[in-house]
C-alpha cells in the first residue's frame, strides 16, 4: 500500500473513486450505506470500526446533488491544497479527516441522545454517509492558504475566500437541517485549522510507502561502476539527487525541503536552463 500517486492527481483519484462507488451503488441498488455507512452504534461495535473510513466514500443515492456538490467542491479547491502540500500529504489529510469526522459525529450524536441509539424509520440505527467532513477540511485549508483569493459566491458574486469561510462556519454552527451532519462538518473545519496553524506534517508520522515489496518488470543493475574521473566531477550524482528531491516535493510539498535540498534544487534548475539556452 502506498500514499504515493506517481503522476496521478490525488484530487482526481478521489473524485473517480467517489463517483464510481456512487454509480455502482445507484445502478445496482445495493444500499451500501447499510453495510459501510457510519452508524450511531458503530462506536459500540469494534468489528465495524472500518465504517469510520468507508462511509466517506458513499453518498445518498436518492439524490444526485449530494455527490455532485461534494465532488465539485473537492475538484475546485482540492487541487490548490494538493499543489501546496503534495499528493501524499494531501491524501493523508483527507483520509485522516474522514476517520476523525466519523468518530466525532458518532460520539456527538450519542451524547445528544443521552447515549441512546436513535433509529431511522426502517428500524436501522441512524447512519451517516458522505465526504463532506473531509471536504470541509480541504475547504478550511484552502481558505487559510489563500484567504484573499476571489471566489464567486453562488457563481455570481465575487468575494474573498475568507468571507466564504465565515459563511460556511456560521451555517454549520446555526444550521437546523436534521439531514445534515453539522458536527462532522465542524470537526472537518477544526481539523483543517489545527493542521494549518500547528505546521505539522503528517509525513513525519505516517510513511508515504508502507513496507511492502516492490516489483518491477525492468531489471536494474545491482552494482555501480566507479571511475576515478568521478572524484573530480563536481556534479557527480547531482541529477540523481535532484530527481530524489523533486520526488520529495511531489509527495510532501516544498515545505518538506531543508536548506541544503533547496540549494541543490536551485542549482539543478540553473543547469537545466543552461542546457536549453
Amino acid at each position: 500500500m502506498s500514499f504515493s500517486m506517481g503522476g496521478q492527481s490525488a484530487t482526481m483519484l478521489l473524485v473517480y473513486i467517489n463517483v464510481g462507488v456512487f454509480l455502482v451503488d445507484w445502478l445496482l441498488q445495493l444500499d451500501l450505506g447499510q453495510y459501510f455507512g457510519a452508524h450511531v452504534d458503530t462506536l459500540y461495535r469494534p468489528l465495524l470500526w472500518f465504517q469510520y473510513l468507508t462511509y466517506g466514500f458513499l453518498h445518498d443515492t436518492k439524490t444526485i446533488w449530494h455527490i455532485l456538490s461534494n465532488m465539485f467542491v473537492l475538484w475546485m479547491f482540492g487541487r490548490f491544497v494538493e499543489a501546496r502540500y503534495g499528493k501524499a500529504e494531501f491524501l493523508k489529510i483527507y483520509v485522516i479527516s474522514i476517520v476523525l469526522c466519523g468518530i466525532i459525529w458518532n460520539a456527538g450524536t450519542l451524547a445528544a441522545f443521552g447515549g441512546k441509539i436513535p433509529l431511522m424509520a426502517n428500524g436501522e440505527a441512524l447512519r451517516m454517509v458522505g465526504a463532506s467532513g473531509a471536504i470541509s477540511t480541504i475547504m478550511a485549508l484552502f481558505i487559510c492558504l489563500y484567504p484573499k483569493m476571489t471566489v464567486y459566491l453562488g457563481f455570481l458574486i465575487p468575494v474573498p475566500a475568507w468571507v466564504v469561510g465565515v459563511l460556511i462556519l456560521l451555517s454549520n454552527i446555526f444550521g437546523q437541517d436534521e439531514s445534515v451532519a453539522y458536527s462532522a462538518h465542524l470537526a472537518g473545519i477544526g481539523f483543517g485549522l489545527a493542521y494549518f496553524f500547528s505546521g505539522i506534517q503528517l509525513g513525519q508520522f505516517i510513511p508515504s510507502k508502507l513496507a511492502l515489496p516492490k516489483w518491477s518488470l525492468r531489471s536494474r543493475p545491482k552494482l555501480r561502476i566507479h571511475t576515478e574521473e568521478e572524484d573530480f566531477d563536481p556534479y557527480n550524482d547531482s541529477d540523481e539527487e535532484a530527481e530524489r528531491i523533486l520526488e520529495k516535493v511531489n509527495q510532501s510539498g516544498m515545505e518538506s525541503l531543508n536548506e541544503a535540498e533547496r540549494k541543490k534544487l536551485e542549482a539543478y534548475s540553473r543547469r537545466m536552463r543552461q542546457k536549453l539556452s
